[in-house]
């Protein structure tokens, strides 16, 4: 059950394939993808290079493989947090270990990959990347814009062991990527040699978002980020914990005014957390690190919240605690941000993900943060195909205002350009607004406002794009001072609106027969199942679901979705795209090797050659049925349904 990264090669074949005979791309129609609409500039700048849009995947179950990676592309993220890398890489992660069927639980941590693997995921995602800009994803898209894309990194939990040989080699390898891509390239052989003198970029990522383990203590804290900073010369954001907000407010938030009594809460968690007046030391000291080296500090909020597990959902798990993601999560988050930065007395890069959805990104927008990363959401029905409701949700909001840019749009929101930018000329020491500036701003259109920023930045001698960020995180800042309030009162976030539980019927899951829904396609982050049709005037059901061996790490989401009795990754038929997955494994299925098919069926291993059905194994009839019905998938591979393509839902 544990993942296997799939073979680059393969993955640049397939994507070809489906979009051709499917209209897709690792399962994700065209219908479902993010494509500019030309009249919205969602872009943002992030440590001083700028992403088409604000918005990317959390580190978490959709950033550690590379066609996840390109699946949250697809869908319109452009920075990409991808998942935590931690000196222990072979963690035994309880199974199930998500639980999604309206608030978010889980008790997973950081990657399940070896620290080579992932580095070279994630080298495997940019390639990918790069050849779906460079071909404008196989001709199906008429311009290029909108593709700047920004990979953030994630590393954890403790300085001993990012400081270790294996971790400091993943973090150079981030910076100095050319001896990966040389080998990928020469990996690409056939049609798929028409990509390997694609340019790509010269680092992978330059920013880290530190993600420290729950109880670690406020110097080891400090202390990584200084080895950021100083000796590796990162971008560095701290994620903080929703704990820092204090035992007493969070249950009041969470029980008191949200209702969710249900989740235990443990005093002893929080006491052994960073406590909230060591967070803001830290940021302050961490601060004129940061502009001695050239480098930002910056702050995410937050990590997921810490209650007592319930064993009725995680059975397995060891430790005493799961961890809340959504809903719940957005409102305590919310608060914290909004406390901190007032607190704080000036400006660092804030980025944001808890329970960020379509319905309230343009708000988490509208506060200034940079980026806006989402994770429980995509885990519901429509997964990656989500994502594209997010940006217009916020086009909606920006016509409402008039605003063009993402820039305007947060100057404008709340009413406060002019406060943030004489509040931004204060802070940067060149002088306050005069009165006919003053009265300018107030008399423009929400699109004027960042020129008219830019004019007045650049008359003092500032960096005009510079002067636009400090400004629309002041902006942000003042625009949550009346936003963050109102979100305690709003229904959609309290318990009673998140107990719905996902659509269930009473029929059993079959291995080849169930209701047909693709919700499992949709729901797995790790995109590994998919539609394959069966060839023959026997066939029960032409429309059948398999899944992909090495892509599934049995996390039970499809489960969750399942409107049938039973799970979809035990139940389904199991493909194996590699011979290390098919040995490490004990599960049934499939795999193709040359003109051999090798099968696993009831624990009985066979190898059967295709061409002239000749088998050095006796079959049974049921087990000769049972291969017969799965070749056509061993040969053709995954493609969508052309009835039904995959990513549908209820």
């Amino acid at each position: 059950m544990s993942l296997h990264p799939l073979p680059f090669a393969e993955l640049v074949t397939r994507m070809r394939r489906e979009i051709e005979t499917g209209d897709a791309i690792f399962d994700l129609p065209r219908r479902k993808w993010f494509v500019p609409d030309g009249k919205h500039d969602f872009s943002a700048l992030h440590f001083g290079r700028r992403a088409s849009t604000p918005v990317g995947p959390a580190a978490g179950p959709h950033t550690q493989l590379a066609q996840n990676i390109v699946l949250s592309w697809l869908g319109g993220a452009r920075i990409m947090e991808l998942k935590t890398v931690q000196i222990n890489d072979r963690l035994e992660i309880p199974r199930p270990c998500i639980h999604a069927p309206n608030v978010g639980l889980n008790v997973e941590w950081s990657q399940e990959l070896r620290i080579g693997e992932s580095l070279m995921e994630y080298a495997k995602a940019v390639y990918l990347i790069e050849i779906l800009k460079h071909t404008r994803c196989f001709g199906r898209l008429d311009s290029d814009a909108g593709m700047d894309t920004i990979f953030d990194t994630s590393v954890g939990y403790d300085l001993a062991g990012i400081r270790s040989e294996a971790v400091t080699g993943f973090l150079d390898g981030l910076l100095h990527p050319q001896p990966l891509f040389e080998t990928l390239r020469g990996q690409l052989t056939g049609d798929a040699a028409d990509y390997r003198d694609l340019e790509l970029p010269a680092a992978i990522s330059d920013c880290v978002t530190l993600s420290t383990f729950h109880g670690c203590p406020a110097s080891e804290i400090e202390s990584i980020s200084r080895y950021l900073l100083e000796e590796r010369g990162f971008h560095t954001i701290i994620k903080l914990n929703p704990t820092l907000l204090g035992f007493d407010r969070v249950k009041t938030i969470l029980e008191d005014t949200l209702g969710y009594t249900r989740f235990q809460l443990r005093e002893e968690a929080f006491d052994a957390d960073l406590q909230y007046d060591d967070a803001m030391a830290i940021l302050l000291r961490l601060r004129r690190v940061s502009e001695n080296r050239g480098s930002m500090i910056g702050a995410k909020f937050t990590n997921t919240l810490v209650v007592a597990n319930d064993a009725t959902v995680f059975p397995t798990q060891p430790d005493a605690y799961m961890y809340v993601s959504g809903a719940p999560l957005h409102v305590i988050s919310m608060n914290l941000m909004q406390q901190v930065r007032d607190d704080l007395g000036f400006e660092i890069p804030i980025s944001f993900s808890a329970g960020i959805d379509a319905q309230n990104f343009p708000a988490a927008v509208a506060c200034g943060m940079v980026p806006i990363t989402t994770c429980t959401d995509l885990l519901r029905a429509g997964g990656y195909g989500r994502l594209p409701a997010y940006l217009k949700s916020l086009g909606r909001e920006m016509d409402r205002l008039g605003a063009s840019t993402r820039e305007a749009y947060v100057l404008a929101v709340g009413g406060n350009a002019a406060a943030a930018i004489a509040e931004t000329f204060d802070a940067l020491a060149v002088g306050v607004l005069g009165e006919d500036e003053l009265a300018t701003l107030l008399a423009a259109d929400a699109d004027q406002m960042p020129g008219h920023l830019r004019r007045m930045a650049e008359s003092r001698g500032l960096n005009a794009e510079s002067a636009v960020v400090h400004a629309t995180r002041v902006a942000g800042r003042l625009n949550g001072r009346s936003l963050v309030p109102a979100l305690d009162r709003d229904p959609r976030y309290h318990a009673e609106r998140n107990r719905k539980e996902p659509r269930t019927l009473e029929s059993e899951l079959g291995l080849y027969d169930c209701v047909n829904c693709d919700l499992c396609i949709a729901v797995c982050p790790n995109d590994a199942f998919f539609v394959y049709d069966v060839v023959g005037d026997d066939a029960a059901r032409e429309h059948q679901l398999a899944l992909v061996d090495e892509a599934c790490n049995e996390c039970s989401n499809c489960e969750v979705y399942c409107p049938e009795i039973g799970a979809p990754f035990v139940v389904k038929e199991r493909v194996f795209a590699t011979a290390e997955g098919f040995a490490a494994s004990t599960r049934d299925g499939f795999r193709r090797d040359g003109s051999m098919m090798e099968g696993r069926v009831d624990g009985h291993v066979f190898r059967m050659d295709m061409g002239d059905g000749n088998s050095d194994d006796t079959l049974s009839e049921e087990e000769r049925s049972r291969a017969d019905r799965v070749r056509t998938t061993i040969f053709a591979g995954p493609r969508p349904n052309p009835v039904n393509p995959s990513g549908g839902g209820s």
